[in-house]
């Protein structure tokens, strides 16, 4: 419990900024142990103070996120869990943000897949289900308009616009059909993400369309390349996050160069701890 809630309020809210300065440094060095009793004096800040406050919250939660990534990108194993990974990045380039509703979100589609698979035997019959609800129903695509704007890479944002890049569509499916036990895998294709259930092929970033072999190699033409065997091959997570940051990476470069040098090393740590 915080000492004198009401005079860190009142000190937040003073009109001297060196002073309101000193108290938020202050806040920030006694680091994450101090984030709940900040954010239950939330209510009664408003102003300068809540303005202040929040600012302090953010950069507690952003230093903690930072450094807990960090530490994900240097353990992260082949099959690590990339949807717990896509959240913790989230929470790095969001600090603060509570996103307990839309992870609940997931996992009530997840039960409504569920229910809509019932007597769907077939993996045909599975996948047209996944697509129908996932594309048609709940309407996720790609954003075509700004396909390189940093929020198509974040998990959390995807979820509430429905729009995102082929990779983190690609996650939703994964996160939503395997809460609803249907064995859903990446798939990388070269500069195309996609996702399989078994021999089935889908695009969600064309609301989940099913592919035909000749489709995935109209994917790579464009890229002077011919379709390989290993080309289909399931993506591990470990590489599934790279791509991730790598994405972040290129938003990065001209908006938020601070942002770009830290992704540059995560990719970095995340590479040496595939050595």
């Amino acid at each position: 419990m915080l000492p004198q809630r009401d005079s860190i309020l009142s000190l937040l809210a003073d009109e001297d900024s060196d002073t309101a300065a000193l108290v938020q440094s202050q806040l920030i060095a006694r680091g994450p142990a101090t984030l709940d009793d900040l954010r239950e004096l939330l209510p009664a800040a408003s102003g300068r103070a809540e303005r202040r406050l929040k600012e302090t919250i953010a950069q507690i939660a952003g230093d903690a996120a930072e450094q807990k990534f960090g530490r994900l990108c240097a353990n992260f194993p082949e099959d690590g869990d990339i949807e717990d990974a896509a959240w913790t990045l989230a929470s790095v380039i969001a600090p603060g943000e509570d996103f307990d509703d839309l992870r609940a979100q997931l996992d009530q589609w997840g039960a409504t897949l569920g229910r809509k698979l019932l007597g769907k035997d077939t993996v045909i019959q599975q996948c047209n289900t996944l697509a129908a609800f996932l594309g048609s129903e709940l309407g996720f695509r790609g954003n075509e308009d700004d396909y390189y704007a940093e929020e198509n890479s974040l998990l959390p944002r995807v979820i509430e616009h429905r729009r995102g890049n082929p990779i983190t569509l690609c996650l939703i499916y994964i996160a939503v059909g395997r809460r609803a036990a249907l064995p859903i895998l990446g798939v990388g294709l070269p500069g195309h993400f996609v996702v399989r259930v078994g021999g089935v092929f889908l695009d969600p970033f064309h609301a989940g369309r099913r592919l035909q072999l000749e489709d995935c190699q109209k994917l790579l033409e464009s890229q002077g390349l011919e379709l390989q065997p290993h080309h289909l091959l399931p993506c591990k997570p470990r590489v599934m996050l790279a791509r991730m940051l790598n994405n972040l990476l290129h938003a990065a470069e001209t908006g938020d160069p601070r942002l770009g040098e830290k992704l540059h090393g995560w990719l970095q740590v995340l590479q040496r701890a595939t050595v």
